[in-house]
């Protein structure tokens, strides 16, 4: 390029103070250079190859990046708050300190931990540029990534909502003014946190299995105490009975009706056995289609 700068780097790479001044740059190469104090707002960039580029202190807020490769670069303390990226490669690029305020990502490729990490720390904020994360993994098909991105999206929205319980600041005073609609945040977040607890929002299956499985154990022992007046301790082999009773009702295998407890524990064990079916069934089916 025409305007490069001789300043010593560490890497004794060439310094580049500045992409050429157009209103549409394309077609430019700074691969395996060093790129400093740049400034392309509000630009318009195609194709820029940047494999191996360090960037460093760079604006590139509310521009529109079109193809760029980006494999291997490094961004440090850059810029990039409201920018469109289309079409391009991050992979293996590294990011510092780096701003991504309201920035929207289409069939790019990308490390998704490298980005998460420089997401805006708002939970509002955040919880929509993971949406937007989310749409782009698909649209490339990072279908691999789509868990991790689901979890920290919940994640943004449980603080969310603590922000509105609390009055955070004038914004979600502002926004959750009184009780109702703090009721609806509250709502929202109970919901948020059982989903975690029972199946972990469809992303940690194991936890599908272990609250099953610690609920028929609850819902065992209130009908084991139901028992006591009327079986003898030996008889329920020293609570057992009561166990199997519940776990064959939930697997609807004939279970003994001797050690029946209360009628409402029935049907809550039916109840729970239609809706972790569901659930299961709905784990399955995410974890085939995203294959």
């Amino acid at each position: 390029m025409d305007n490069l700068a001789s300043g010593d780097t560490s890497d004794k790479r060439p310094l580049i103070d500045k992409i050429p001044d157009m209103p549409a740059i394309q077609r430019v190469t700074v691969a395996r250079k060093t790129v400093r104090n740049g400034s392309w707002k509000a630009s318009e960039i195609c194709d820029l190859n940047a494999l191996k580029t360090t960037f460093e202190n760079c604006d590139f807020s509310y521009s529109i990046i079109d193809g760029g490769y980006f494999r291997d670069a490094v961004f440090r303390n850059c810029r990039f708050s409201g920018t469109k990226f289309f079409d391009c490669n991050f992979k293996s690029a590294n990011f510092y300190k780096c701003d991504f305020s309201f920035a929207r990502f289409s069939t790019c490729l990308i490390d998704t931990a490298e980005i998460i990490a420089s997401l805006p720390d708002q939970p509002n904020i955040r919880r929509e540029s993971l949406q937007n994360l989310k749409a782009n993994a698909v649209e490339a098909g990072d279908f691999a990534s789509l868990g991790l991105l689901t979890l920290q999206e919940i994640e943004a929205a449980q603080r969310h909502y603590r922000y509105a319980l609390r009055g955070y600041d004038s914004y979600y005073r502002n926004k959750y003014p009184n009780m109702l609609s703090k009721a609806r945040a509250c709502a929202n977040l109970v919901g948020l946190w059982l989903g975690g607890l029972i199946w972990g929002h469809g992303e940690r299956p194991w936890r599908l299995a272990a609250s099953c499985f610690a609920i028929l154990c609850f819902l065992a022992l209130v009908n084991f105490w139901s028992l006591l007046p009327r079986v003898s301790w030996s008889e329920t082999d020293k609570g057992l009975a009561s166990l199997d009773y519940v776990f064959r009702l939930f697997l609807d295998l004939n279970p003994n009706p001797t050690f029946a407890g209360f009628t409402a524990v029935d049907f809550a064990i039916v109840a729970m056995r239609y809706i972790y079916i569901g659930l299961f069934i709905s784990v399955l089916y995410k974890s085939i289609s995203h294959r």
